[in-house]
């Protein structure tokens, strides 16, 4: 799938801009910010930092503490969906309708 408001393909390394923003992924009523983040870039598009299976997922707190509510840069590989568990062959994981980076390469505040 291709985005026509930003040029990137999923599954393929690519950078956004976006504004630095804690991400509430919890299972029903546990609303509470357990450490995830995620890019707002605009109206219809955030995209996650890192799938939550993953011990990076949960950001350093001096990444978090430097970044948000700020505009940075992230380079890495995004996926079209966010799984909530590791995939395998024999069973799909359980995952929403929103972008996620698999890796990060890079994040930087973004140059205005």
């Amino acid at each position: 799938m291709q985005n026509s408001d930003l040029d990137f393909q999923f599954n393929e390394s690519a950078t956004l801009t976006g504004v630095y923003t804690k991400c509430t992924i919890s299972q029903r009523g546990q609303a509470k910010h357990s450490g995830h983040y995620k890019i707002v870039v605009n109206d219809t598009l955030e995209v996650i930092l890192l799938p939550p299976y993953l011990k990076e997922a949960i950001r350093p707190k001096e990444e978090f503490q430097k970044f948000e509510g700020k505009k940075v840069t992230v380079t890495g590989i995004i996926t079209e969906d966010t799984s909530f568990s590791e995939p395998s062959l024999e069973e799909q994981p359980l995952s929403v309708d929103i972008p996620c980076f698999i890796t990060i390469e890079s994040i930087q505040l973004a140059e205005y």
